[in-house]
């Protein structure tokens, strides 16, 4: 993930540069170099680029029955919006002893994100494990008869989790499968908003 970078931090140092300047020389030179490393800083910070803003991924919206039932293999009943948490959507595998699965979703701001949430997994006893390949990072937490994937994409956490759908390497196989066309309709996704690099 990328964190959002403050680009005020050259102009701050051009600026104590300035201030001892003015301590050792001239008021008009250094009020000569603090125009000039006012412009500098002004110019660098126009010429960063926008920073995308995030935007909060609806969890129903990420796939729909038909898109499940293609990779599942099986009848997809769903999706279902949670009615504590809006945030979350469940889907329900028929036939047979069937199986579920579900999304929850949450905007991220802290670059190291990921890395928090594998911490505190941890300290729950719960080993993380990476999966490469899935968006900008993402990691297996497994839980007692259940799979979960957690993925980092573009200021969102989307934790993927299944339920009694086979076995543990079955379940990841699906899982996959999942995240994977959910990453490639995000990618084709109308391109977010962004607004100005912050600057100080």
């Amino acid at each position: 993930m990328k964190p959002f970078i403050r680009h005020g931090m050259g102009a701050a140092l051009v600026a104590g540069v300035v201030m001892l300047a003015a301590a050792c020389g001239g008021k008009d030179e250094a009020a000569e170099q603090a125009a000039a490393a006012q412009a500098a800083a002004d110019s660098a910070a126009a010429a960063q680029p926008a920073t995308p803003l995030p935007t909060q991924l609806d969890a129903c919206a990420l796939l729909t029955s038909a898109e499940a039932q293609e990779i599942v293999g099986k009848a997809v009943a769903g999706p279902t919006r949670n009615q504590t948490n809006d945030q979350v959507c469940e889907y329900k595998v028929e036939g047979g002893m069937g199986g579920t699965f579900q999304f929850a979703t949450q905007m991220v701001y802290a670059a190291n994100a990921a890395d928090e949430l594998a911490a505190q997994l941890k300290e729950s006893g719960i080993t993380t494990t990476e999966e490469p390949g899935l968006g900008e990072r993402s990691f297996w937490a497994p839980q007692p008869n259940m799979t979960q994937l957690n993925t980092f994409q573009s200021g969102n956490h989307i934790m993927l989790t299944l339920g009694y759908m086979g076995n543990e390497t079955q379940q990841r196989a699906i899982a996959r499968k999942i995240m994977t066309k959910v990453l490639e309709k995000q990618a084709a996704a109308p391109a977010a908003p962004t607004q100005p690099a912050p600057q100080q």
